[in-house]
């Protein structure tokens, strides 16, 4: 999941107005504790890169010599060839693409422990999809994150929930596909299978979703998947007074092409989503999550 920079700042602190309560002084002693550290990834994947076990844990191949995550092998591919700044700091969890060029990161993600889960593994192809928007500098619809006065929604962090979309169309596809090799193994037990079986599902469906000409619908879903944080209820709020609602034209294959993607990984997209059921969300609905 992506926050802007603000969004990380109250997960992490909760300061609401000029009240520091007991709560803020517990997570502030998280971050001292946990420590930051701020290190440039740079081309060529380096084995002492920061992300690296990330890149190399999404471009595996299986046995038979192919990729099995087409869309991860590509963005290691892509990113292969750019200088990118790492954070790492308590965030609870959450990840962060606050401007162009910089990604921020749990401490608990250092070294080995992004690839602990598939699920943090998915969530760093979805941050590095956040840089792939920056770099379009649009914005209306693809906003760098620097300073900028007026803003649609915040002068530090602008983002879309088009955006958010896209970004978990990648990294969803991700975890699917790694969820989907580690099924295939015959070393698992009835329950973790039958775990896998519904996480297989769910992404499915998800995928299904996001991908759906009803483009709408998806930053609704998405929303309601993702009701807890903030800036999506912004967003939403923000991008209700807009004619589009930040929404470009052109559809997710079109912009995933611009961000670097290639048609083979689009059509991996295209065969996962047709397994799954579009879910409807109404405009009702999503009004009483952004509004609550």
């Amino acid at each position: 999941m992506n926050s802007t920079l603000d969004e990380w700042t109250h997960r992490c602190l909760n300061v609401s107005g000029k009240n520091f309560q007991r709560r803020d002084a517990v997570d502030l002693r998280k971050i001292i504790s946990k420590g930051v550290s701020l290190r440039p990834q740079k081309p060529g994947s380096p084995s002492n890169g920061p992300i690296t076990p990330s890149l190399i844990a999404m471009s595996k191949l299986n046995l038979e010599g192919n990729p099995i995550s087409p869309i991860g092998t590509e963005i290691a591919r892509i990113f292969d060839t750019r200088k990118i700044w790492v954070l790492f700091v308590h965030t609870a969890g959450s990840g962060v693409t606050p401007w162009r060029g910089l990604i921020i990161l749990d401490a608990n993600y250092r070294g080995a422990g992004q690839t602990e889960t598939i699920f943090r593994v998915g969530l760093v192809a979805h941050e590095l999809t956040h840089l792939l928007q920056r770099e379009l500098n649009d914005p209306r619809y693809w906003p760098s994150g620097w300073l900028r006065f007026p803003s649609q929604t915040r002068p530090v962090g602008d983002s879309t929930n088009y955006m958010e979309v896209l970004s978990y169309i990648v990294g969803w596809t991700v975890e699917y596909d790694l969820y989907k090799e580690k099924l295939s193994t015959n070393d698992q037990q009835l329950a973790e299978k039958n775990r896998i079986q519904g996480k297989l599902r769910a992404r499915e469906n998800g995928i299904a979703t996001l991908t759906d000409p009803d483009v709408r619908n998806a930053t609704r879903f998405m929303l309601k998947m993702h009701r807890s944080v903030k800036v999506y209820r912004e967003n939403y709020r923000a991008e209700a007074k807009s004619p589009n609602g930040r929404i470009p034209a052109g559809g997710w294959e079109y912009w995933l092409s611009e961000f670097g993607f290639s048609d083979g990984a689009v059509a991996h997209i295209k065969d996962i989503g047709a397994k799954g059921v579009v879910k409807r969300v109404s405009q009702e609905e999503a009004d009483r999550i952004a509004n609550a």
